[in-house]
C-alpha cells in the first residue's frame, strides 16, 4: 500500500467515514490497494458485501488534512498497518489499529512486556511494579502501560529512572495529557520513549476508549504482566486481550486480606505465570524471541574473565574469588552488571550460573 502524506490524508478521511468500521476499513483497503483508490471508486459493492454500498457523499477531506498538520507540528509519525515500521506483534493481531499515532524517539521495535494494575495501588504493588519495570529494561525489553496513576505511573517511571525503554499507550489522542497530573511523565515519555494511541490528535478520553487502549496494550506486548488487581478491575480486560491475542499473562502474588490482590490470584488459579522476580517473566518468554535477536553487550576485560569462570552449573560467590584474579570487591561489581545484562543468574546460597548469550 502506499504511504505519504497523501495516503495517510485519505486514510484518516476514509476511517472517518459514516458506516466504516475495522473491518469494513481492512475490506476496502484489500480489495482497492489503498485509501485513495478506495475513496476514488464511487461503488464500494463488491469490496464490502453483497448488498449495493457507495461511497459516502461527505468526505471530510479537511479534517483529514487538519490532523496530518498536527502531526507534523507535533513532530510524530503515523504508522500504517500496511507499512514496514508497523510493529509486527500489533499487526497479528485481531482488528489491529489500521493506524497508529507515535510521538516521541522510539521505534516500537523490540521485545517489550506490559506492566499493568490499579490506578488506586498500595505501597507493596507500586514498589513491585518498579522493581519489575527496572528488571525488564536493564536486560533490554521495552516497558509498556497505560499512563494512568498507580501501577502504570510506577512501572514508566521506573523504566525511565533505570535510562530503558518504555511506551506509553493512551485512550486519548497522543497529543492529549491524560490524566493531567502525569504531565511531567508525559512529557519525560514523549523525549525518551514513545506515546501511542490510535485516537485522532484532540480526542479526550471516555469509558470506551479505555478497553480500546488496552488490546494495543496486550498486543505491542509479548506477555502482561498484572501487578495488583482487584476482582473487576480494567487490568483483566487487558489479560482477556492478552489471552486472545495468544500473549503470555503473569500475575503477581500479594496479600490474601487483600482486595487488591483478588484479581491477581484468579489468575494465579487460572494458569497465569507466577512472578516472584524478573526472571519469572524473562524465562518464560525465551521462546518468544522476535526475529532478529538483540546482540550480546560487549563486556569489559574483566567482565569476561568472570563470565569465562562460570557454567549452567551454579558456583558459589567464595569458588569464584578462589579461581578469580580480581579483588573481592571487583569480582562482585562484575557479577552485578553482567546480572544486568542479563548474562548471568544468582541463585540461592550466593550462587552463580551462566545464561546463555
Amino acid at each position: 500500500m502506499p504511504e505519504g502524506r497523501e495516503e495517510i490524508i485519505a486514510l484518516l478521511a476514509l476511517e472517518r467515514a459514516e458506516g466504516i468500521g475495522h473491518g469494513r476499513l481492512r475490506s476496502l483497503l484489500e480489495f482497492f490497494g489503498s485509501a485513495q483508490a478506495a475513496l476514488a471508486a464511487g461503488d464500494w459493492t463488491e469490496a464490502i458485501g453483497r448488498r449495493p454500498h457507495r461511497r459516502p457523499g461527505r468526505v471530510e477531506w479537511a479534517w483529514a488534512a487538519e490532523q496530518w498538520a498536527r502531526l507534523v507540528a507535533e513532530g510524530g509519525r503515523c504508522l500504517t498497518a500496511g507499512a514496514a515500521d508497523y510493529p509486527e506483534l500489533l499487526r497479528q493481531i485481531p482488528a489491529p489499529p489500521p493506524l497508529l499515532f507515535a510521538l516521541g524517539p522510539d521505534d516500537l521495535v523490540g521485545p517489550t512486556v506490559a506492566i499493568v494494575g490499579p490506578r488506586k495501588a498500595s505501597e507493596y504493588g507500586v514498589q513491585i511494579a518498579g522493581e519489575l519495570a527496572h528488571g525488564l529494561v536493564a536486560r533490554g525489553i521495552c516497558v509498556v502501560s497505560g499512563l494512568a496513576y498507580g501501577i502504570d505511573g510506577a512501572a514508566h517511571a521506573a523504566a525511565l529512572k533505570a535510562g530503558g525503554r518504555t511506551v506509553a499507550v493512551l485512550g486519548c489522542g497522543a497529543d492529549v495529557v491524560y490524566p493531567a497530573g502525569h504531565s511531567g511523565l508525559y512529557r519525560a515519555i514523549r523525549e525518551r520513549g514513545a506515546v501511542v494511541s490510535e485516537f485522532p490528535f484532540g480526542a479526550q478520553p471516555d469509558r470506551g476508549s479505555f478497553p480500546r487502549r488496552n488490546r494495543i496494550i496486550s498486543g505491542l506486548s509479548l506477555g502482561v504482566v498484572v501487578v495488583e488487581a482487584p476482582a473487576k478491575s480494567g487490568s483483566l480486560i487487558t489479560v482477556t486481550h492478552a489471552t486472545e491475542q495468544s500473549r503470555e499473562v503473569f500475575a503477581v502474588p500479594g496479600d490474601v486480606r487483600s482486595g487488591l490482590s483478588a484479581g491477581c490470584h484468579q489468575l494465579l488459579r487460572d494458569g497465569a505465570k507466577l512472578v516472584e522476580k524478573v526472571d519469572d517473566v524473562v524465562e518464560e518468554l525465551g521462546h518468544w524471541r522476535l526475529p532478529g535477536p538483540m546482540s550480546a553487550p560487549a563486556l569489559a576485560p574483566e567482565d569476561e574473565c568472570v563470565y569465562a569462570l562460570l557454567s549452567r552449573e551454579p558456583r558459589h560467590i567464595d569458588d569464584l574469588a578462589r579461581d578469580s584474579t580480581l579483588p573481592p570487591q571487583d569480582l562482585l561489581d562484575a557479577l552485578l552488571r553482567l546480572e544486568l545484562d542479563g548474562l548471568v543468574d544468582q541463585v540461592a546460597g550466593k550462587r552463580f550460573l551462566r545464561r546463555l548469550r
